[in-house]
């Protein structure tokens, strides 16, 4: 392997591990390897160890025109090639010859080799003129020295007549420096796609777990899963306001729901008393931020975190006088002062047994007064910045609000 190689090799290792997209990695792969060989042709396979077979993943060829799978978006029809045939290796096929044994094999001409099966290459090029004749078939080993898929090159060409020639075996050494790079860059990527995988399948089970305690509320009183249903809403519209990214807004939607979880443990007589509490009874109530977040602790779940800060911190107010522990401005979480402003337009402008519903126009009022008062100013300013998204969610609710309701959505 010469030096200029070992500097190719170098550019293209940092490439690989740079690259993120697993597609984009299978092309680099193929297209590195043809660059260094000057080969037509190349395919890149991977072992699909659960049906026990090649799996194409890229196709291409010059000559041919043809560039398939990776990000072309067009299909690879051509059939896996299986690994075993009734129960025996296939080491008729060269690929999954290569795939089982480990071995690196170079052919010079396919119609003068002896040992495989090469009728599929033959009567492809019957069918189109094409003329296989070189080809080199690598295996590509992770850093374990497993096989995990299969390069193959061919039809090599020479740089200056372009006719086709046998592959050089001082490249070949290359060559396998590639693949084994390539299967090491696959398996870390593959890995990391797996571990993405599995958090969110644990993100997918917590989030059920938040639906199924907000459908706890449900079976309380119907308005307060309605209630959680707009607050909600209306906090993501808020986090995307405050520049919080897509993801973070996401995780303010449904970690909003959980609120009031806590007030899981405060009794019914409180709960749901269809009149306002009086001051023992609030003591009681005002429970329910802790219980929320007693609930909610202990999880490595970054949507739970973000309920339980939800849970303990929505009811804090700007200048200090809020609960449980009279956090003021900045000191409250943001997430916090997000779901406080989302709480209370909602929570006002739902009808109470003692008094009527505000007005929308009344519950602005509300709004802007508690401004640097009950309220972070810079998320009362996206409220009103972002009104009409909040208008269009409280539309639908506005004839649905009951008379019956309960405590839940005061505190």
């Amino acid at each position: 392997m010469n030096s200029s190689h070992f500097k190719e090799l170098a550019q293209i290792g940092i490439a690989l591990s740079r690259e993120k997209d697993i597609n984009k990695l299978f092309e680099i792969i193929v297209d590195e390897a043809r660059s260094l060989t000057g080969a037509d042709g190349g395919t890149l396979y991977l072992i699909d160890k659960r049906k026990m077979q090649l799996r194409f993943e890229i196709l291409h060829n010059d000559t041919m025109k043809m560039r398939m799978g990776g990000t072309t978006g067009v299909e690879i029809t051509l059939p896996p090639v299986p690994l075993f045939n009734t129960g025996q290796p296939n080491y008729a096929n060269v690929s999954s010859y290569v795939a089982l044994t480990g071995t690196i094999v170079n052919v010079p001409d396919l119609y003068e080799a002896e040992g495989f099966d090469f009728t599929g290459a033959s009567m492809y090029d019957d069918r189109t003129g094409y003329r296989s004749q070189s080809m080199l078939v690598i295996p590509m080993k992770s850093h374990e020295d497993d096989v995990i898929g299969v390069l193959q090159l061919l039809n090599a060409r020479d740089p200056k007549s372009n006719k086709v020639i046998s592959f050089d075996p001082q490249s070949v050494d290359s060559i396998a420096s590639l693949a084994s790079q390539a299967a090491v860059a696959l398996t870390n990527r593959q890995l990391f796609e797996e571990l993405v995988e599995a958090k969110r399948r644990t993100e997918r089970a917590f989030l059920d777990t938040v639906q199924r305690l907000a459908i706890v509320a449900a079976y309380k009183d119907k308005e307060t899963a309605l209630h959680v249903k707009r607050m909600s809403r209306y906090s993501a519209i808020l986090a995307g306001g405050l520049c919080l990214s897509p993801a973070q807004a996401d995780i303010v939607l449904h970690g909003s729901q959980m609120h009031d979880v806590g007030k899981i443990g405060i009794p019914d007589a409180i709960l749901l008393k269809p009149a306002k509490l009086d001051a023992r009874e609030w003591d009681i109530m005002k429970q329910h931020t802790t219980i929320g977040g007693h609930m909610l602790s202990g999880s490595p779940s970054e949507l739970m975190q973000a309920g339980r800060t939800i849970a303990l911190s929505h009811h804090e107010r700007w200048d200090g006088s809020g609960y449980p522990k009279g956090l003021e401005k900045e000191d409250i979480p943001l997430l916090g002062r997000i779901c406080a402003v989302a709480d209370v337009f909602d929570a006002v402008t739902t009808r109470r047994p003692y008094r009527e519903a505000y007005s929308t126009q009344e519950a602005y009022k509300f709004l802007r007064e508690g401004r640097g008062k009950q309220f972070d100013p810079r998320v009362v300013d996206v409220f009103f910045a972002r009104l009409d998204e909040i208008v269009a969610i409280q539309k639908p609710s506005i004839h649905n609000s009951l008379i019956h309701t309960s405590a839940w959505e005061v505190a």
